[in-house]
């Protein structure tokens, strides 16, 4: 349920900023920026993914449209068959459910994506990637996008960069077998030294 009204609430905000950006700010207009020259907004239709990309191309709309349902009904089910204990992995499959779902929605009624937020970021590189438009389905989508491969390399139970008990317990136990093994082998050189020490006393006597 908790997953649902997440889902739900990030649909719902997405589609409303959408809303509202379009309702007052015309497409002609000029950027509006509230943050520097960085932020602003700035709509327009965007009729390829997020960020603008492939927007120009008119085989875009039908294969995000098919791409986007195909990835919302394998991240449910995958949401499903998760262990209740996953939730940071679980999180992030939702954000980009929420994500996927917002844009979706654009393409299928209005066969376009509408963009709001201005960014421009030429101040760090300066090239022409760095300047781009969004909504909230994107910054969601990321997000969610970077969740994930955090949770894949260090959160989850199964992360790659990540001990569990058993594996600690599994190494402590080898430490003390080794340790163990160590001081058995030096009794036994320990006791061979004596017995060669007493064979030699004997061959005196």
């Amino acid at each position: 349920m908790v997953y649902i009204i997440l889902f739900v609430l990030l649909v719902l905000f997405d589609q409303i900023t959408k809303a509202i950006a379009f309702a007052y700010v015309s497409i002609d207009s000029p950027t509006i920026y509230w943050i520097g020259k960085v932020f602003g907004i700035d709509t327009l239709k965007n009729t390829g993914m997020s960020y603008g990309i492939a927007s120009d191309e008119p085989w875009a709309m039908p294969v995000f449209i098919a791409l986007s349902a195909l990835a919302l009904v394998v991240m449910f089910f995958a949401v499903l068959k998760l262990n209740k204990k996953r939730r940071f992995l679980k999180v992030s499959i939702v954000l980009l459910m929420a994500g996927a779902a917002g844009n979706l929605i654009d393409r299928c009624v209005l066969q376009y994506v509408r963009d709001l937020i201005f960014m421009d970021f030429t101040f760090l590189i300066d090239a022409s990637f760095m300047t781009f438009s969004n909504n909230i389905a994107d910054i969601v989508i990321t997000v969610g996008a970077i969740m994930f491969i955090i949770a894949l390399l260090f959160v989850d139970t199964d992360a790659v960069f990540r001990r569990t008990a058993k594996d600690e317990a599994r190494a402590i136990e080898e430490a003390a077998q080794s340790l163990s093994q160590g001081e058995q082998e030096g009794e036994k050189i320990g006791q061979s030294g004596s017995d060669e020490q007493d064979g030699a006393e004997e061959r005196k006597e």
